[in-house]
């Protein structure tokens, strides 16, 4: 597991600045993706985005959804963790730029 991965799931943060989230410009795509595969975990306010888990302790797939929402760029080394096959199949879809297959997965 890569470096970057690995620290932010020791210590991920629950809210973030529109700012810092990676290709915010596709962060509504992210969160539409994140919603089929979770219980809404994200809170989207005017100038940040918060992580609201369902469970406590989260699921691993809530925090899974979390960092890819807003670290993106993880997608590849997400990858390499024990994912569904729904989560894996929309990491493969956005690294290909081709959002269309997950959809196309769901329905």
């Amino acid at each position: 597991m890569e470096t970057e991965l690995k620290k932010i799931l020791e210590s991920y943060p629950t809210t973030v600045n529109h700012t810092d989230i990676i290709d915010f410009d596709n962060f509504d795509e992210r969160l539409s993706a994140v919603d089929t595969l979770v219980e809404t975990p994200i809170g989207v306010s005017e100038d940040i985005i918060e992580f609201i888990p369902d469970n406590e302790p989260p699921l691993k797939e809530e925090i899974y959804c979390w960092i890819w929402a807003i670290s993106p760029d993880l997608s590849k080394d997400q990858l390499s963790l024990d994912i569904n096959a729904d989560f894996r199949i929309l990491l493969k879809s956005y690294i290909h730029n081709d959002m269309g297959k997950f959809g196309n997965h769901l329905s």
